[in-house]
């Protein structure tokens, strides 16, 4: 399972990707493998009163980067093993960075948490990025589940 040592970390900061860190730290203690953190940052989208489409501006778009290293380095130091952190940028779909990345590092595993918020229609229409990886993903992917999903459909 673990050729080249690397284990990918999706993370959007939230509970479900600290968990995913979580067990990465185990499995990469276990496995003698490096973990890479990455996040992947979405630009924002302006419109103006004419409804057209524009760029973001240039501080908008440095603070976004600022504030997203500063997650990441904290997230980081959250455990106690050494974490490669990336912080990548797409115009299109997280889960295609993540694959893309994925690839050309290449990677044996990804490790990404599931939210489990999204309500049934939303859902249906947009899908997950956890999902969208799994279905594209050059490694195997490793889901995790957020706390409580079972309880409640029980």
């Amino acid at each position: 399972m673990i050729k080249e040592g690397k284990i990918i970390v999706p993370t959007d900061f939230s509970k479900q990707s600290d968990e995913a860190l979580r067990r990465a730290v185990v499995l990469a203690v276990q496995l003698h493998a490096d973990i890479h953190l990455i996040h992947v940052i979405e630009p924002p989208v302006f419109v103006d009163g004419d409804l057209i489409l524009i760029s973001p501006m240039d501080d908008t778009n440095k603070a976004q980067h600022q504030m997203a290293q500063k997650r990441l380095n904290k997230q980081a130091a959250s455990v106690d093993i050494p974490i490669i952190i990336h912080l990548e940028d797409t115009q299109g779909s997280p889960a295609r960075t993540i694959c893309n990345f994925a690839q050309a590092m290449p990677a044996d595993l990804i490790i990404i948490g599931r939210h489990g918020e999204k309500g049934v229609l939303e859902h249906l229409l947009l899908g997950s990025t956890a999902e969208r990886v799994v279905q594209h993903a050059p490694c195997s992917v490793l889901v995790t589940m957020p706390h409580g999903i079972l309880a409640n459909q029980a």
